[in-house]
């Protein structure tokens, strides 16, 4: 199962939530509201899981982006 991810605010970085999911469950929360520790800049972030990406789905499109 692939790993939930979301942006520092702060540094702009990708960062991982440690929440392993897929997209029907991402689709059940897709309302909530996470807090999450974010290993850039040290602070607890609250990111609504809008805002956030399964990291697979961002490297299958970029894959087949690179074959077209």
């Amino acid at each position: 199962m692939p790993s939930l991810f979301f942006t520092c605010p702060k540094t702009r970085q990708q960062a991982d939530t440690g929440i392993m999911t897929d997209a029907e469950s991402l689709r059940d929360t897709w309302s909530m509201t996470l807090n999450v520790n974010c290993p850039h800049c040290g602070e607890m972030h609250a990111v609504s899981v809008r805002e956030t990406y399964i990291d697979d789905a961002i490297r299958n499109v970029s894959e087949i982006a690179r074959r077209v």
